[in-house]
Parts: structure tokens; sequence; C-alpha cells
């Protein structure tokens, strides 16, 4: 689509232009028909990316190619001052924040007067789909959600230990984009409010009914309030009911009968939707370290039987084979053997968090006639692991040392693949998603 030129040449240039929304042939510098934009403020609109009641937000390019996601709010009156102090501050808390995970400011502008003010804001465009979409095709697994939760409790954190604190105010899916490098982005800071202290009240009300908490519906704010709009994100990720269908008569999400999630998940939920604010979490921070205990523990719990097993059926596979070979190998009536003893590798567990193998470390033969070999065998299997499983083999026996399941370093077990673990650096779980090649959203 050609650029659009003002004046008398505007005709002849969008003769053939069609609106990106309607398709309806352009006469104007907008749309006739459903009023969308065509090249406010020298961007160049190309598409649509989402729209609402009070505006939409296009995928736009700038002079130099630049693409950007524009954002265009309508009025049906002429906006008053509070209107136009909202976008004000939406563009001033946008120019002020830098963070990897929220779009970056480009530019602000108006046009228009009266009832045809239009008011743009210009920002950074990220790739991905919004978690609406996602949900639309395909409800989170609970390694997901722990992924989700993990990395939008990061950015609210960071929102909240700003000096004033600054609350998003409209945590929804639709406010959140799942990026292709698997990174979560929140977006749409029209709502985002400074707080003079640590709650406000009688604040204007914004927001969407079942991701506010009850509190946010009288006009009281605080960083809970964004806690409990990531609860109700979560909950509409996993069960795929919006929230607004699961809220009762005393305003209490009832999630328990719609999810099918581990304890765990259950209980960290329960805290971030609690309906009293003293029963959530204090801070994101205090929810982010209680996630990672959460994912921790059940990695532990998980692993720790599979250790034990593998221990206990070494044991019997060893005393079963001996039986098989027949006799009782017993260290009077061997003559001769060759022993092996294998005692733990020293040093850290590897990334994957395998516990280390066991090295053999020496090999040698003795001779088993003599009283004073017999001893000190005996003294070095028992120092370095305490119990002895004797093997026959022809023509002799051979003494096998293996590890003890007292010892707390079971041999190797295959990582577990579930839950994802979401913290540290560098070892998060990703979104691993069909993105549709090279979609926009935000």
């Amino acid at each position: 689509m050609e650029r659009v030129r003002s004046g008398a040449g505007l005709r002849e240039a969008e003769a053939s232009v069609a609106c990106v929304v309607c398709e309806a042939t352009l006469e104007n510098a907008r749309c006739g028909h459903c009023g969308a934009a065509v090249a406010p403020g020298g961007y160049r609109v190309l598409r649509l990316i989402s729209q609402s009641p009070h505006g939409r937000v296009y995928l736009a390019v700038d002079g130099q190619g630049t693409r950007v996601a524009l954002k265009e709010l309508l009025f049906a009156l002429v906006p008053g001052v509070e209107q136009l102090d909202a976008f004000e501050r939406e563009a001033a808390v946008l120019r002020s924040l830098e963070h990897p995970d929220i779009p970056r400011f480009v530019a602000s502008f108006k046009e228009g007067s009266g009832v045809g003010t239009r008011l743009y804001l210009a920002q950074e465009l990220l790739e991905g789909e919004t978690l609406l979409e996602r949900i639309s095709r395909r409800r989170l697994d609970e390694a997901e959600a722990w992924t989700l939760a993990e990395q939008v409790l990061q950015t609210l954190s960071a929102l909240h230990r700003r000096t004033p604190t600054l609350v998003h105010r409209d945590v929804k899916p639709a406010n959140l984009i799942l990026r292709p490098d698997g990174r979560t982005a929140l977006v749409d800071f029209g709502a985002a409010r400074h707080l003079a202290r640590d709650v406000t009240h009688g604040s204007t009300l914004v927001g969407t009914f079942g991701y506010m908490p009850p509190e946010q519906l009288g006009g009281t704010v605080e960083p809970s309030s964004d806690l409990y709009a990531l609860g109700a994100t979560l909950v509409h990720a996993l069960s795929g009911r919006e929230p607004a269908d699961l809220v009762d008569e005393g305003l209490v999400l009832s999630f328990d009968q719609h999810l099918q999630v581990s304890e765990p998940l259950r209980v960290f939920l329960g805290r971030l939707l609690a309906p009293k604010r003293s029963a959530r979490f204090a801070s994101a921070m205090e929810a982010l370290s209680a996630l990672r205990a959460s994912v921790e523990a059940m990695a532990a719990e998980r692993s720790s039987p599979v250790a034990s097993t593998s221990s206990d059926e070494g044991a019997k596979a060893s005393g079963a084979g001996g039986e098989r070979r027949g006799g009782q190998p017993t260290v009077e009536s061997a003559v001769e053997a060759s022993a092996v003893v294998a005692v733990p590798v020293t040093g850290d567990k590897s990334e994957g968090g395998e516990q280390p193998q066991l090295s053999v470390v020496s090999r040698w033969s003795l001779q088993w006639s003599n009283p004073r070999w017999v001893f000190a065998v005996l003294a070095l299997t028992a120092l370095f692991v305490g119990l002895i499983r004797l093997m026959p083999h022809r023509g002799g026996s051979e003494v096998m040392v293996v590890d003890s399941p007292d010892w707390g370093s079971p041999s190797y077990s295959p990582p577990q693949s579930q839950p994802a673990h979401p913290s540290g650096e560098g070892k998060r779980r990703w979104f691993e998603l069909p993105w549709s090649s090279g979609s926009p959203s935000h």
C-alpha cells in the first residue's frame, strides 16, 4: 500500500487503496466507513492488530520502515481533561520504563479536534501471540503455568519496587504476549497507576471483572491487586474458563473443581486469589520465592523415590545373581579373587541435577589363604561402603562393593521432565509454541 498524501493529490493516491480494517475504498485520510486511520503522524498503517470499543492497535511503519505497534484512542464525545490526562499518564509511564518484558516507548501525538480527536501512542512491536489467543487453541499445562507465573512475577516485582510503586491494574491474558524467544511480555499500561502510599483508596474503577480482586471494585488498589489478577489469569489459562464465570455471590473465585493440578499449585493459586488482602502474598518477591520453593520441593519428591528404587533393585539383582550361580559365597571358602572397590566421585552435581556416578578406583588380586589379607579387605570395604555383596564366579568368587542406599548418593537416574523448573538464570523452561510465521501482536 503506497503512502497516502494529503491535499489535492489525496484522492488520486488513494483511488486503489482499501481500508486495512473493513476493506472499503479509501477516499480520505481516514476510512469513511469504519473510521480506521490510514497514515496518522507519518506512520503508515499496514494492518489491524486488535480493537475494542475505545480504541485500536495497528501494525504500522515509520518513514524509515521501522515497524511499531500504534495504539489509537477513540472518543464518541469530545475527550475531557481526565481522558487526556490518562493518555498523557500512560505515555509518561512507558517513557520511564526500561524492562526487557515491557514494550519500549517510541512516540505519542494527537490528531484532529473536538469529537474527531484521536490520540496515538507508538511503542515497540513485540512479535508473538497473546495468552488469550493461545488459550483459544490449547490450555496451558501445569509446567507452562509455573513458567508463566514466574516470568510475570518478575515483571510485576520490578514495577512494584519502583518509587513510587507502579501497579498495572489490568493483568489478564489479553495483555500478556507469548514471544518466540519464550519470554512473556506485559503490555497495555493504560490503567497503570503510581501509588503515593502502600494502599490507595477511592481510585477510579478500572480493570476487567473477574480478574480484579474484590477490593478493586470499591476503588482500593495495592500491589497484591496485580497478584490476584495473575492468579485469575492462571486459572483461565489452566481451565479454559473465564474467571467471571467462576466468581460466586460472595465475589470469591471458586476454581478448585475446575482444575486438575498438583496440590502445591492449588495452594499457590489459593494464596494469590485469597479474597482478603492480608491472606495473599505480601509482595511479588514473596510469591516468587514461594513458587520456586514449591517447584524445587516437587522435583526433589519426584526424584527421591526413583533413586531409592534404583538402589534397591540393584541390591536385589546382585543377590539374585548369587543364587542363580549356585552356592553361598563366603570369604572363608574363597581361595583367590579379584576385588573391585567403588567409591563416589567427589564434585558438584551436574547441570541436570543428577547425582555423581560411581567410579572404579582400584583393582588387585588377593590371596585369601592368608588371614591378614582377609581382615584387611573386610576393613577397607566396611570403611568405603558399609555393605558387601558377594557374587560367585567360575573358578572362584568375585567380591563386588556397591553403593549403599544409606549414603544419600543414589545411582544415576534420568532427569525428571515434570514439572519444569522455572528458576535459575539460563535454565528457565521456555514456552515452545507453534507460532504463526512472523505474526506480530503488540
